[in-house]
């Protein structure tokens, strides 16, 4: 290449469409040094612009997933209006997917439900990009037999079915609408165990529907689900008499029961029964800013069982889970209405002491302690015992809820560290104001 080797090759290196490696050859040793450390970073640069574009994509997605969500519950919120300002399933049906489409940008969707004689789905709207289920070939009032066709096989079994490409799919049924149909998402429609219908979702596009949007559609399409039922008693209401009125409450309070069971199950930790991590942290932060508005201070503790690991070496993980469950038994019959008792760990428990002072809460703690001690454990010959972080609001230097959970949590850790000393209970060696 000559004393212009290098500035030769630099030319066939970096050119319009980017960098391309290239030989070696004819470069002087010095040269060569220099070449293979430029083609050592613009390496190391691909890789990290790789990289970025991976980590790019996956927060789009997660950006596109709480965007979604957004969309769906704002559907289900204007359903819901629908469903209370609505006294015909016909227009009930065909407003849901006016907002459907609206809110979630569905290319297409149509609604179905079972025919009074059970053996038929009945197309009751559709709606879609540009109008096209508005145009002479989109009927209302189609029918397709329960079992037959996708939409068919979703209403007999009251499974959902996806199709990524319903031209590969033999059950595909096409109505000859001026619809373009790549793939499909067919939900039931339910109302508590009975199947009344099947939501169908379709795109011109492969693969337009993810697992997270599918279950997306799965609670819209239960949600509905309830909603028309709920219609349908309404118009049965305006001509029937008195009875069908206690149907509709016994049906709104089913509603108003699983709602109430959902949120006990969002705050809840199944295996206790006692709150939840997420739950105590928001009641802990709203007691402390309330001690620190109001004055109105509280104890906070946190226990953590000693022995769980040799019970569970020596008996089980089971025994040991009998142990956990123990605790939170001795827990909830010690607690005091007001109080907020929690699994915060897998053996470590919160418990926030209303208006209880330093002594107090020491006391309560040694009651825990022997209500433990007495607590009977079949098959246990090694006696579960727990350690007791203790910390009062009224602590120098709390500025944040975080402050009092780490002082009872720093207590607890001293407690465990003296544990061989008998009697003796974790405190927070802060003065009080």
């Amino acid at each position: 290449m000559g004393n212009d080797s290098l500035l030769t090759w630099l030319n066939n290196v970096f050119t319009k469409e980017g960098y391309i490696p290239s030989s070696y050859e004819g470069l002087r040793p010095e040269e060569k040094i220099l070449a293979e450390k430029i083609t050592d970073l613009c390496n190391k640069a691909g890789n990290y612009e790789n990289r970025s574009k991976v980590y790019l994509q996956a927060l789009n997605r997660t950006e596109g997933f709480y965007e979604v969500s957004i969309r769906a519950l704002s559907a289900l919120i204007k359903v819901g209006k629908l469903g209370e300002e609505a006294r015909d399933v016909n227009t009930l049906c065909k407003n849901t997917l006016e907002v459907f489409s609206q809110e979630l940008e569905f290319e297409n969707c149509s609604l179905m439900l079972k025919d009074p004689d059970g053996e038929h789905l009945l197309l009751m709207a559709g709606r879609g990009r540009g109008d096209r289920y508005l145009t002479r070939a989109w009927e209302k009032g189609r029918r397709i037999k329960i079992g037959e066709g996708i939409a068919g096989q979703v209403a007999k079994t009251g499974e959902y079915i996806f199709v990524s490409d319903v031209t590969k799919d033999s059950r595909f049924t096409n109505f000859k609408m001026k619809v373009n149909v790549t793939s499909l998402l067919s939900v039931p429609l339910k109302s508590e165990n009975e199947i009344i219908g099947v939501i169908n979702f379709s795109h011109p596009l492969l693969e337009a529907f993810d697992e997270n949007r599918i279950n997306l559609m799965l609670l819209l399409s239960n949600f509905v689900g309830q909603m028309i039922t709920l219609t349908g008693l309404h118009n049965k209401i305006a001509n029937w008499n008195e009875t069908l009125k206690k149907e509709v409450q016994g049906k709104t309070r089913e509603l108003v029961k699983k709602n109430r069971e959902l949120q006990k199950i969002a705050v809840s930790d199944p295996f206790t029964g006692l709150y939840n991590r997420r739950f105590f942290s928001t009641r802990l932060e709203e007691e402390f800013s309330r001690a620190i508005r109001y004055h109105e201070h509280f104890s906070l503790l946190i226990l953590d069982i000693d022995n769980l690991k040799p019970i569970n070496d020596t008996y089980g993980h089971l025994a040991g889970d009998r142990v956990i469950k123990g605790l939170a038994r001795v827990l909830k019959k010690l607690g005091r209405k007001g109080d907020v008792i929690a699994r915060i760990g897998g053996d470590e428990f919160g418990y926030v002491l209303i208006e209880a002072h330093k002594r107090d809460a020491h006391k309560f703690a040694t009651r825990i302690k022997e209500s433990l001690a007495m607590a009977k454990f079949s098959g246990l010959d090694l006696n579960p015992t727990v350690s007791i972080g203790i910390a009062r609001s009224t602590l120098k230097g709390l500025k944040r809820y975080q402050d009092i959970y780490k002082a009872a949590d720093d207590a607890l850790y001293v407690e465990k560290k003296k544990k061989k000393i008998p009697g003796l209970l974790g405190s927070s060696t802060p003065k009080k104001q």
